[in-house]
């Protein structure tokens, strides 16, 4: 029995329906590198700034241990230039005039002070005792505030409460008194030998100064 040519065709569509697969579809393939570790990121950063860090401490440790004042004796480094060959001229606050190169052949102690200057005070109570055990010929004494702006007043009363006799010198603005000899704190003081020279230096106060101070005086 012949089949009518409808039918034949629809027959056919189907079985070439049923012979076509559908084609697979491709997947993207995706390449995921593995994250970096918080330690792997950070490690270069991290190094730098304990460099900088190291470089630091050692920076400021070492400027704290040269600057660094316990009251210890330090001898002079000998770039000041000798007073006496300088002819160097204190004004005194009273109108007078010094002049370090007339006392050549005598001891002499330059005290740097200043008026807002606590340890100063017990300080200048060891340089009044010395001044009391010593002549004027044997050592001659200058008090020298490093303030231009301490007043006459302040620095008599100072003077008084102290038992100071000697003349007070006030540093001018450029410092023109105390930069020669390279203060850098107060209180100071400088022994000088009878050719001028720095003997020793006394930084800060300390108890044992006195007798430091007159053990050097009597050993010149």
């Amino acid at each position: 029995m012949k089949l009518p040519k409808e039918l034949k065709k629809k027959q056919k569509q189907k079985q070439e329906i049923k012979t076509i697969k559908p084609g697979k579809k491709r997947r993207k393939q995706y390449v995921v590198k593995p994250k970096k570790k918080f330690t792997e990121t950070f490690a270069p950063y991290a190094i730098i700034i304990a460099v900088v860090f190291v470089v630091i401490i050692v920076v400021v440790t070492t400027t704290l241990d040269n600057t660094e004042t316990n009251g210890d004796n330090s001898e002079t480094n000998g770039d000041n230039s000798n007073p006496y060959q300088t002819d160097m001229l204190f004004q005194t606050i009273s109108g007078g005039t010094i002049n370090l190169a007339d006392h050549q052949g005598e001891i002499v102690i330059l005290f740097f002070f200043d008026l807002g200057c606590q340890p100063c005070s017990p300080e200048s109570d060891i340089i009044s005792n010395i001044d009391d055990d010593y002549s004027n010929s044997q050592v001659y004494i200058v008090l020298i505030t490093i303030h231009y702006w301490d007043s006459d007043d302040g620095l008599n009363q100072f003077k008084s409460d102290h038992n100071l006799n000697r003349p007070i010198v006030r540093d001018d603005n450029s410092y023109s008194y105390s930069a020669p000899f390279n203060i850098a704190y107060t209180p100071t003081t400088i022994l000088l030998d009878r050719d001028g020279a720095e003997v020793q230096r006394y930084i800060g106060y300390d108890a044992n100064h006195y007798n430091q101070i007159k053990n050097a005086i009597n050993s010149l």
